[in-house]
C-alpha cells in the first residue's frame, strides 16, 4: 500500500557567467525529478533512472537520501518509511548543479514527508549549508537569474532570465573534479584583476537584467578562476577565446566545469556545433544540449490518497 505522495522538480544551474564569480546563477530547463511516497513498512527504498545512473548510490549514502535524513533530524523529526524514485536530466559533477539540486530535492523530500512547512528562505539555508554556497542552490530554487551574497544571512536578488535567449551547454565526456578546480586558484589575486571582474560582473548584471546583448561578451571575461582552469581542461581556451559568430551573446566555463555555456540569440546549433568541434580536436567527445532558462524553480505537487 502507498500512502500520500509529492512530485518534486528542481532545475539545473549554470553559475558564473565569468566574471560574476561565486555570485551569480542561472537556472536550467533540464530537470532532477523525485515521486516521493510513504509506504506502510520499512526499509524504505530509492529507484534512480536517467544520466550517470551507473554514479548513484541507491542507499541512505545517496545525497537526496542523505539529505532527508539530516533535514529530518535537525527538526526533531523522524521520516516515514518512503519509496523514492528519481528521474535525472543533469549531468552528474559537470557543472550544471547536480549537487545543488540534490540538497534541494532532498530538503524538500523530508520536508514534505514529515510536514515541516519550510519556507522558501529555510530551504535556501538549509540546502547552502549542504552545498556549502547559495549561487547553484538559489537558481535551483527560485529559478530565474540569481545573485546571491553568502555570509551570516544569504542574500538574494532575483529577475527573469530574457525567454528568447538560449542557453547552450556542451558537456564534454571529461570529469574536472570540483576539488582540483578549486585547488587550482591562487589564494590572492592582482588588485587590477580583481578590478578587471568587479566591472564586468556589475555590466553583466546590469545587461542581463534588462535582456541587452551589447557588450555582455566583453562582460562575461574573467580573470579569476577560467585562466586558471583553462590548463585543466582541454579546449577551453580556444572556447573562449573563439571567434564571433551570429547570434553568439557570450561564453563561459559553467560553475567548475567541466560544461562550457554559451548564450545566444540565434545560431544556436551551429554555436554548439563549433564548441564541439573544437572539443573534438582536443580528442574529447561531447554533448549539446539547447536549453531555455527555468524561471520557476522548485515544484512541489502533491499526489497524496492511498493506493494498493
Amino acid at each position: 500500500m502507498w500512502g500520500r505522495g509529492a512530485r518534486i522538480r528542481v532545475p539545473a544551474s549554470t553559475s558564473n557567467l565569468g566574471a560574476a564569480f561565486d555570485a551569480v546563477g542561472l537556472a536550467l530547463q533540464l530537470y532532477l525529478m523525485l515521486e516521493v511516497r510513504e509506504i506502510e513498512n520499512y526499509p524504505s527504498r530509492l529507484e534512480f533512472y536517467g544520466q550517470d545512473a551507473h554514479l548513484v548510490p541507491r542507499d541512505e549514502s545517496n545525497l537526496i537520501w542523505r539529505t532527508m535524513e539530516e533535514v529530518a533530524r535537525d527538526a526533531g523529526k523522524s521520516l516515514p518509511p518512503f519509496r523514492l524514485r528519481i528521474d535525472n536530466e543533469i549531468p552528474i559533477t559537470k557543472g550544471l548543479g547536480s549537487s545543488a539540486t540534490a540538497c534541494v530535492a532532498g530538503a524538500a523530500a523530508a520536508d514534505f514527508l514529515c510536514g515541516l512547512r519550510l519556507t522558501r528562505p529555510q530551504l535556501l539555508e538549509i540546502a547552502t549549508a549542504r552545498e556549502g554556497h547559495p549561487d547553484n542552490v538559489a537558481p535551483a530554487l527560485m529559478g530565474g537569474l540569481v545573485a546571491s551574497i553568502s555570509g551570516e544571512k544569504i542574500l538574494c536578488a532575483r529577475t527573469d532570465f530574457p525567454a528568447d535567449w538560449t542557453v547552450v551547454a556542451v558537456t564534454p565526456h571529461f570529469e574536472l573534479e570540483t576539488k582540483r578546480a578549486r585547488a587550482a586558484l591562487p589564494e590572492l589575486v592582482l588588485h587590477r584583476d580583481a578590478v578587471y571582474n568587479v566591472q564586468r560582473a556589475a555590466f553583466l548584471m546590469a545587461q542581463l537584467t534588462r535582456g541587452c546583448r551589447e557588450g555582455v561578451r566583453e562582460a562575461m571575461r574573467d580573470r579569476l578562476h577560467q585562466p586558471y582552469r583553462s590548463p585543466l581542461l582541454p579546449g577551453l581556451q580556444e572556447i573562449l577565446g573563439m571567434e564571433e559568430l551570429e547570434g553568439l551573446i557570450g561564453v563561459a566555463l559553467s560553475g567548475a566545469g567541466s560544461t562550457v555555456v554559451a548564450l545566444a540569440d540565434g545560431n544556436e546549433s551551429e554555436i554548439g556545433a563549433s564548441i564541439h568541434e573544437i572539443f573534438k580536436q582536443h580528442g574529447l567527445e561531447s554533448q549539446v544540449r539547447l536549453l531555455k532558462a527555468d524561471n520557476q524553480g522548485l515544484v512541489v505537487e502533491s499526489i497524496g490518497g492511498p493506493r494498493q
